[in-house]
């Protein structure tokens, strides 16, 4: 993903300026040379201070574009994936190997927070990231 200050570095072909792959890096303005007649401004990012709606805010955080210590990290995880199993269920569940059929059997079954719950620990037993609750 690529920020105005890597945007800037790399058309100035220079390594100038601090850059990373979270918001925030940037943090004071610094002016860069192009050519003689060219010069550009990076500055830090800049949001607005209240957001519309919250699904602005969460789209933007989806995308990274909010600083993590700014929002509470779990819980945008747990927005994004109610949104994937709403909108996206058929890649989601191709993408962690997980039956559809399942997923929205539960969906009909049971709270929808429930299963995303249960949706987030199967994604998580199938990369590793958590042990089966048999083996606790």
């Amino acid at each position: 993903m690529y920020g105005k200050s890597s945007f800037i570095n790399r058309i100035s072909k220079k390594n100038s300026l601090e850059v990373g792959n979270r918001p925030g890096v940037t943090t004071k303005k610094q002016w860069i040379r192009l050519s003689k007649n060219i010069e550009l401004l990076d500055t830090p990012g800049v949001l607005w201070p209240k957001f519309e709606n919250d699904e602005i805010g969460l789209n933007l955080a989806f995308t990274g574009a909010i600083k993590d210590d700014i929002l509470d990290i779990e819980e945008i995880a747990f927005y994004l994936l109610k949104y994937l199993i709403t909108n996206e269920l058929r890649l989601l569940c191709s993408k962690y190997n997980l039956s559809e059929e399942d997923v929205k059997k539960r969906l009909e079954e049971q709270d929808e927070n429930e299963v995303v719950i249960e949706v987030q620990e199967a994604i998580g037993r199938a990369k590793g990231a958590l042990i089966s609750r048999t083996a606790e």
